[in-house]
């Protein structure tokens, strides 16, 4: 019996999982280099949405693609007094986000509730009004959460993803140097660090079991070329 049953087991571990999300992301913070206006650019916290697919690689291991998207206002920090007509709240901005990398989960498949923890490297498209140029950067997440089983085609997932965003670097001035190896110089780098609190609905689809192989066809044993009916009839 557990022979019959294995490729249904192994089919229903096949397919892939589809599970679009609703989050809400807290804003971070962007620093400015010497600039005597602007102290620093506030990423304000907003909602976001976006639709993660995973596809088995092993019983425990998911290969894991995310799409994210976040729309939100980018608002100036500004040194002191701000001049005369300027407003803090000066671009629109989109963050999109696509990644891939891979989900751990504990349990087994069919527990009602299997924990995840998961790590994805990408790109993120940052794009501001249209006066201002877009940018794409390199971006990962490291995240984790549980899955709830509601059904074997339906189910939920709650997480949280902490999601860095490599902006720019700029040589900071200071440095040393080595009579062998030469001069090496500092570089100060900047990131967007941004947390993101989401709920999913997990959509299952899986293949139905293969049917066996059951080999080429071999008349029953003492059967000639003719029928039966055909032998007794004959002259």
């Amino acid at each position: 019996m557990l022979v019959a049953l294995a490729p249904i087991a192994a089919a229903q571990d096949r397919g892939v999982e589809i599970t679009p999300t609703v989050g809400y992301r807290f804003g971070g913070r962007v620093s400015t280099f010497d600039n005597t206006i602007i102290d620093s650019i506030e990423v304000p916290e907003t909602v976001s949405y976006g639709i993660a697919a995973e596809w088995p690689v092993r019983p425990n291991l998911n290969l894991e693609v995310l799409w994210s998207h976040q729309d939100i206002s980018l608002e100036a920090q500004l040194e002191g007094t701000p001049p005369a007509g300027v407003d803090p709240a000066f671009s629109h901005f989109n963050i999109d986000t696509v990644q891939v990398g891979g989900l751990w989960q504990s349990g087994r498949r069919g527990d009602e509730v299997r924990g995840y923890f998961d790590f994805l490297v990408g790109r993120s498209v940052l794009t501001p009004a249209p006066e201002y140029e877009s940018l794409t950067r390199f971006s990962m997440t490291l995240g984790g959460g549980a899955k709830f089983r509601i059904s074997d085609k339906i189910g939920f997932r709650i997480g949280l993803r902490w999601m860095p965003v490599y902006l720019s670097s700029e040589g900071t001035g200071y440095g040393w140097c080595d009579p062998c190896r030469g001069c090496t110089e500092y570089y100060e780098s900047n990131y967007l660090y941004q947390t993101d609190a989401h709920v999913g609905l997990i959509l299952k689809f899986r293949p139905g079991p293969r049917p066996e192989n059951q080999g080429p066809f071999r008349p029953p044993r003492g059967a000639g070329s003719r029928p039966p009916l055909a032998r007794h009839l004959r002259c």
